[in-house]
């Protein structure tokens, strides 16, 4: 049987359209099945950041963290220095030092706290908030940060060596998930050095830590914690602060630019779940008289409501921000997120001296507790035993002269950035030491 040309030229035509037909099915299906495999996995990384992200100032020191990037222009205060160094002496240093490299991972709020407030690092968002990012060069160590429900194991740099950790471990489900980051750690085939910043159990049970560490054959070589827990050595594990709420977006507070100079609408301020039979209900019996009600900015609730309007967070802010004192009645810690707020502001805050349940307290390093870092710091807080001293408290207030606030607001402001001048510092000393075998 012959062929004649046209009949080939149409055979050849009815193959070259069978054949593009073909390809652009399989180029579609596999557009498509791109874009679902990329829709699930953004949506599994969504998930990982559990809870909501609405603002509860109400109950802070009673509800779950989570992390939601936070981005400020850092501050412009003129005292904020390495005490005893000049910018010429670190300049000096950095030039002539070996540049070594440090990851972030934050994966715990207070990492925020850490990067933003503490070493005063940029922060920016990538892939729509999926995970943020800042690096920042101290003497000669460049820090890596990078946060946000992006940063899962899967997706860290595999070149990784040196690795600074942040986690929660405030209760079993968090717990859970920190020792599975910590289990991670094992596909990185680099990593030589791991140190650990934890918002630690809020009762100092951490003793899931300890197989963990480097001294009982684990990565970890160093710790800093959260509270006043029994394993503060200052030799493997060291204290940090709980710092402000950055989880509910409070601001990163310029002090620089705080009007110390203008008088302030109250004499205190309290916002805050009312908890039954806590001593919050004793300090609302106090505050119910009119003495109190004219001259301090009270807004209990009875209940917790797990969402609260910008109006709520306005409120807050603007409470502390407009008071001379603020007061701290103790929750599940002694130590909450109200103190350092305060103290951004210029407001004394006022706490409750007492210990709450659990087995925090002395350690064998130190035998002051409850709040053993400020203490030990001489942080400008009033402390009380009882609700009932409030009283004479606010009378004192009122002989002080404008004169005098003022100064104190200064004060309280200066030491509040030295603080965290000296936090950082205690970091990248240890840091240093246990990673790199430097002291500085």
């Amino acid at each position: 049987m012959r062929f004649n040309f046209n009949q080939i030229a149409y055979f050849i035509l009815f193959c070259y359209l069978i054949v593009s037909g073909f390809t652009g099915y399989i180029i579609v299906r596999n557009k498509l099945w791109n874009e679902q495999v990329l829709k699930a996995k953004y949506q599994r990384l969504t998930e990982l950041a559990t809870e909501d992200r609405a603002w509860n100032p109400w109950g802070e020191e009673f509800d779950d963290e989570e992390i939601v990037p936070s981005y400020h222009e850092p501050p412009k205060i003129s005292w904020n220095l390495e005490p005893g160094r000049s910018p010429s002496q670190n300049k000096a240093e950095n030039a002539s030092s070996r540049i070594f490299n440090v990851e972030v991972w934050g994966k715990a709020a207070i990492g925020l706290y850490l990067w933003e407030h503490i070493m005063e690092g940029p922060l920016e968002e990538k892939m729509e908030g999926v995970w943020s990012y800042g690096t920042k060069t101290v003497n000669n160590i460049k820090f890596t940060f990078r946060t946000g429900p992006g940063v899962v194991p899967g997706e860290v740099p595999k070149s990784t060596e040196n690795l600074l950790l942040i986690l929660n471990g405030r209760e079993p489900e968090k717990v859970n998930f920190a020792e599975s980051w910590i289990a991670s750690l094992d596909s990185l085939p680099h990593l030589q050095n791991v140190g650990l910043v934890l918002l630690g159990n809020e009762q100092c049970n951490n003793s899931w830590l300890h197989r963990h560490m480097s001294f009982n054959g684990g990565r970890i070589k160093f710790v800093f914690l959260v509270y006043d827990s029994a394993e503060i050595d200052d030799t493997h594990f060291f204290q940090w602060p709980l710092g402000v709420a950055t989880y509910r977006d409070f601001p990163k507070v310029d002090s620089s630019v705080l009007p110390v100079h203008v008088k302030r609408k109250y004499s205190c301020n309290f916002l805050g779940t009312v908890y039954k039979n806590s001593s919050r209900e004793t300090l609302m019996k106090i505050l119910e008289g009119d003495f109190f009600r004219e001259r301090c900015f009270i807004k209990p609730r009875y209940s917790w409501v797990p969402e609260e309007s910008a109006s709520s967070r306005d409120d807050y802010v603007q409470a502390i921000s407009q008071s001379d004192l603020t007061l701290n009645p103790a929750g599940q810690n002694t130590e909450c997120y109200r103190i350092y707020e305060a103290l951004a502001f210029g407001s004394v805050p006022v706490v409750e001296d007492i210990m709450t349940p659990g087995i925090c307290g002395k350690s064998s390093r130190s035998h002051v507790f409850p709040l053993r870092l400020l203490k030990e710091h001489n942080a400008p807080i009033v402390y009380v035993k009882h609700w009932s001293e409030l009283s004479a408290l606010i009378e004192n207030e009122k002989k002080l002269r404008h004169s005098d606030r003022v100064n104190r607001r200064r004060n309280i402001l200066l030491w509040y950035e030295n603080f965290k001048i000296g936090m950082r510092k205690k970091l990248i000393t240890v840091l240093s030491k246990h990673f790199f075998g430097v002291d500085r």
